[in-house]
C-alpha cells in the first residue's frame, strides 16, 4: 500500500499500530473457526449418534415397530437420547480443550461465588429469559402471518412415570450441563481474550443459530446474552447452569402440567411463574445496582480492534460461515416441516 499525503506518507506506510491489528483480527478468525467448527462437530454428532444407536439397537433386537420413539421402548429411547447427547456436546469440548492445551479449570471456570450473589445474578439470568419469551412470541406471530405454523417440535410422551422423569432429566438436566460446556465454556471462555462484551455477544449469537429455528434462536441469543453476562461477572459456569436449569425446568413443568390438568391451569400457572420470576429479577437487579455488583469494573481484556471489526473476524472464516449456513438452513426446513 503506498499513501502519497497525510500523516502517513511513504516513510510511514501504514499506521504504527497495523500490525497489531493484523495480528489480533487473525487471532480471532484463528479462534473463532476453532470453536465454531468444535460446536459444529457436536452438532454433527447430534445427527450422526441417534442413526448408529437405531442401527446397533436394530441389530440387537431391540427396534420392534415404528412408533413416536422411533421404534424403540420409550425408556430405552429416553436413555438413549441423554447418552448421546451427553456425547456429542461434552467430547468435542473436552478435546477442544486437550488440543488447544486449556486446563480444564480455565475452560470451565466453578470459582467460588458468595452465596447471595449467586442467586442474585440466577434470579437476574431467569428474569432476562423470561423478557427473552416475547421477541420469540413476536417471531412464532409473524411466521403464521405468513401460513407457517409457527409451532416447534415437541418431545414424544406417554403416561409412564419412568417415561415422564427420563423426559425431564433429558430437557431440564443433560442439556444445561453440555451446553453451558460448549457455549459458556469452550467459545465463551476462548473469546475472552479479545474482550468480555465481545465474548459475550459472539457466544449469545452462536448459542442462538444453535438452535436451528428462528423462533427459539431470537429467545435462545437473549438468554445467551444473560447466560454469558454472569459467567463473566462471577467467573463460574454455576450460576449459568442454574439459570438453564430453572428455565428449561419451567418449561418441562409447563407441558406436564398441560398434559395433565389443561392448558387454563398451565397459564395460571405461567403467570404466577411470572410475576414471582419478575419480582425477583427486579429485586436482584437494584440490590446488584445498590451493591455496585451489576456493573463491575471493566474487564482486563483491551482490543485494538472495534467492534465491528472483531465481528467481522468472529464470523468471517470458514467455521462461522458454516455455522451460519447450518442455522439458516435447519431454520428453512423447520418453517416448512413443523
Amino acid at each position: 500500500m503506498y499513501v502519497s499525503g497525510g500523516p502517513y506518507s511513504n516513510k510511514y506506510p501504514y499506521p504504527p499500530f497495523y500490525p497489531e491489528v493484523y495480528e489480533e483480527r487473525r487471532r480471532i478468525r484463528s479462534t473463532s473457526n476453532s470453536v465454531c467448527l468444535t460446536a459444529l462437530a457436536g452438532i454433527f454428532l447430534l445427527f450422526l449418534l441417534p442413526v448408529i444407536s437405531l442401527i446397533f439397537l436394530r441389530s440387537m433386537g431391540f427396534v420392534t415397530r415404528t412408533n413416536k420413539f422411533d421404534g424403540l421402548p420409550p425408556v430405552l429411547y429416553y436413555i438413549v437420547s441423554s447418552f448421546n447427547y451427553l456425547i456429542a456436546m461434552a467430547v468435542p469440548a473436552l478435546l477442544y480443550f486437550s488440543a488447544e492445551h486449556v486446563p480444564i479449570s480455565e475452560g470451565v471456570p466453578f470459582h467460588k461465588v458468595k452465596t447471595s450473589d449467586l442467586w442474585l445474578f440466577v434470579a437476574l439470568g431467569c428474569f432476562v429469559c423470561l423478557l427473552a419469551n416475547f421477541p420469540a412470541n413476536w417471531v412464532a406471530k409473524i411466521q403464521q402471518y405468513f401460513g407457517f405454523s409457527g409451532s416447534l417440535p415437541s418431545p414424544p410422551l406417554n403416561n409412564d412415570p419412568a417415561v415422564l422423569v427420563l423426559y425431564a432429566i433429558n430437557i431440564a438436566v443433560v442439556p444445561p450441563l453440555v451446553e453451558e460446556l460448549m457455549y459458556r465454556g469452550v467459545i465463551l471462555q476462548s473469546l475472552r481474550r479479545f474482550g468480555d462484551g465481545f465474548a459475550v455477544l459472539v457466544s449469545a449469537i452462536l448459542f442462538g443459530l444453535y438452535h436451528g429455528n428462528f423462533i427459539q434462536m431470537v429467545f435462545a441469543f437473549f438468554c445467551g446474552l444473560a447466560m454469558g453476562y454472569v459467567v463473566v461477572r462471577t467467573d463460574s459456569l454455576l450460576p449459568s447452569i442454574l439459570i438453564h436449569f430453572i428455565n428449561n425446568g419451567i418449561s418441562v413443568m409447563t407441558d406436564l402440567i398441560t398434559r395433565y390438568r389443561g392448558a387454563h391451569t398451565a397459564g395460571n400457572v405461567s403467570n404466577v411463574i411470572t410475576v414471582v420470576v419478575s419480582l425477583l429479577g427486579i429485586a436482584a437487579i437494584a440490590i446488584l445496582t445498590s451493591e455496585h455488583k451489576l456493573f463491575g469494573k471493566k474487564g482486563k481484556h483491551r482490543s485494538v480492534l472495534p467492534l465491528s471489526s472483531r465481528l467481522g473476524a468472529a464470523f468471517g472464516n470458514f467455521g462461522g460461515v458454516i455455522f451460519m449456513a447450518y442455522a439458516f438452513l435447519s431454520s428453512i426446513y423447520c418453517l416448512y416441516h413443523y
